[in-house]
């Protein structure tokens, strides 16, 4: 029979409400009626007969499906079981507890002082303790004017005039006149600084410009982008395309910038050999016979090797032939710097990529220059795809968080660029006093009868000594020794850089190096002069050390 539905009554809510109420009294009144023919005889005779019908459906269940029987029956045992394991397990230790008692004031003390002094990490890195720092700094820069320095030494009163055989701008462009005229035009109009990061209010022009000219005339890619801060730009570079779960396979022997890149990016490491191609591949092949271990796609997981073109610590010039049919076999990644081999290596300077006649974003899809070597300027520029550079604005901590450079160190970036395009001879002068000083190495070593051999790859700019292995030298401090012989040299007005004492505690930290750094300013007679130098204080720190062993 079907449903009278009432009247709606006069001001009442919409008619979907008035159904939805309606329809709730009717099966709160079924709900009554069924109650009051509920008898608490029949509630009694279903409990009474309960046992019955479930021993009758449990043989049934039993003969129809005696599987379905044993897997309940097992799970229902081991549930008993755990619980009651857990609760003698509960009992047991808490009678331990009662047993064994609370801990004396002494004993408190004693545990909170082992863990103090034996088991926690110390607040301060140990190498940064002060009683660490008792060698006083008593060198003194006070000016830096091309190839020309000007220092202070403890205990001298006069200040030296110095060949400078330690700045990194190899080409001599920070104080060149061209460079600091634009940077002196740029304060005029910009003022100092950029006021802001890059992504909210620190883009000025010239930051733009530098971008499109680096990217489209120096290194032929699609996009560049500009950090304020060489360091911060390799390391922000690598921790925005790695993260955890990822792989990086590293030279051992990169610099510090890149270290930290790698750290904060918390992926997964593995450390070749520096510059050993086999270790390498043997690293590679251990992964990819993992991969078929585990059954993980070799796309499952973002993979990078990260190297440089011209190794800081070492001189080394990366081995990018064998690298890069490495990573194209194993369908890797490559971050490479090109930070010291920019401007350096290459036909037209353009770094260890064009040495080797490789491309960017072919060979290496990830490309690091700073502008703080050959450029002259600050700031770093990392090169690549669209895809490559609009990543990094809004996943590079050091281009998000950073303030934007000045745009007068931009504007100077993009005059030094400028001029080393117009005048490639400034690149070649570098490479001739590369070639002059490694010739005049070959008679210079046996003049100190090899002590000192070098150590760096003949086409770096970046001439790297170190004290020879052998037997007679065995109880030589080859720190000790590198320093002394640097601080001879400053005396007779030729500056060199030697690995110092606190560096080495490091654990990425160079071997004991003396470095020379060339550059498109020096003169074949300021190499002479400071070879000769070098030679006479190597003889007289030798002479030094013997006269301490023999007394």
């Amino acid at each position: 029979m079907a449903t009278t539905w009432p009247p709606i009554p006069p001001n009442t809510f919409s008619p979907n409400i008035y159904s939805l109420g309606f329809k709730a009294g009717q099966t709160l009144q079924t709900l009554y009626t069924l109650g009051t023919q509920i008898s608490w005889k029949k509630v009694y005779d279903n409990i009474t007969s309960f046992p019955a019908f479930y021993k009758h459906w449990w043989l049934d269940l039993f003969a129809n499906d005696p599987i379905h029987v044993f897997v309940e029956t097992t799970l229902l045992i081991s549930i008993i079981v755990m619980l009651l394991a857990n609760r003698i397990n509960k009992k047991k230790y808490n009678k331990q507890i009662a047993n064994k008692g609370q801990l004396t004031k002494l004993e408190e003390e004693e545990l909170l002082y082992e863990w103090k002094m034996h088991t926690r990490a110390p607040l301060v890195p140990l190498q940064l303790h002060e009683e660490q720092y008792n060698t006083p700094n008593d060198i003194m820069i006070e000016k830096v004017q091309g190839k020309m320095m000007t220092i202070q030494l403890d205990g001298i009163s006069d200040s030296i005039q110095a060949i400078n055989f330690c700045n990194l701008d190899f080409l001599g462009m920070s104080s060149h006149s061209v460079v600091q005229a634009a940077a002196k035009q740029a304060l005029d109009k910009y003022g100092c600084g950029s006021c802001g990061p890059r992504g909210f209010y620190g883009t000025i022009d010239v930051h733009l410009q530098l971008e499109e000219y680096f990217a489209k005339t120096i290194m032929k890619t699609e996009q560049a982008i500009l950090y304020s801060d060489a360091a911060s730009m390799c390391t922000s570079t690598v921790a925005a395309f790695a993260k955890r779960g990822d792989l990086l396979v590293v030279d051992a022997a990169v610099y510090e910038p890149l270290l930290t890149g790698v750290t904060l990016s918390r992926a997964h490491v593995r450390y070749f050999a520096h510059n050993d191609m086999q270790d390498l591949r043997r690293i590679l092949m251990e992964v990819q016979a993992n991969d078929r271990k585990i059954g993980r796609k070799p796309n499952a997981q973002r993979r990078f090797i990260v190297a440089e073109g011209l190794y800081k610590n070492t001189g080394s010039i990366c081995k990018l032939d064998e690298l890069v049919a490495l990573k194209h076999e194993f369908a890797y990644r490559l971050i490479l710097d090109e930070s010291h081999s920019f401007g350096s290596l290459g036909p037209t300077g353009r770094g260890a990529l064009e040495l080797h006649g490789k491309q960017i974003m072919k060979d290496a899809e990830i490309v690091t220059v700073s502008l703080e070597n050959a450029v002259g300027s600050i700031g770093g520029m990392t090169v690549g795809s669209d895809e490559v550079v609009d990543h990094q604005r809004l996943s590079g901590s050091g281009y998000c968080f950073s303030a934007a450079a000045p745009p007068f160190t931009a504007t100077a970036a993009l005059a030094s660029l400028q001029f080393v395009q117009e005048h490639p001879d400034v690149h070649q002068r570098l490479q001739d006093n590369c070639a002059y000083m490694y010739e005049k190495l070959k008679t210079w070593c046996k003049l100190v009868d090899n002590v000192v051999v070098v150590h760096s790859d003949e086409r770096s700019h970046l001439v790297m000594l170190r004290v020879a292995d052998s037997e007679e030298l065995e109880d030589l401090d080859s720190i000790v020794f590198c320093e002394e012989v640097v601080r001879e040299c400053l005396l007779h007005k030729v500056a060199f850089c030697a690995t110092n004492r606190e560096a080495i505690d490091e654990a990425s930290a160079p071997p004991p190096i003396i470095r020379i750094t060339l550059s498109a300013a020096h003169s074949h007679a300021d190499i002479d002069k400071a070879l000769v130098v070098l030679a006479e204080a190597v003889h007289t720190v030798l002479d030094r050390f013997y006269e301490e062993g023999t007394n």
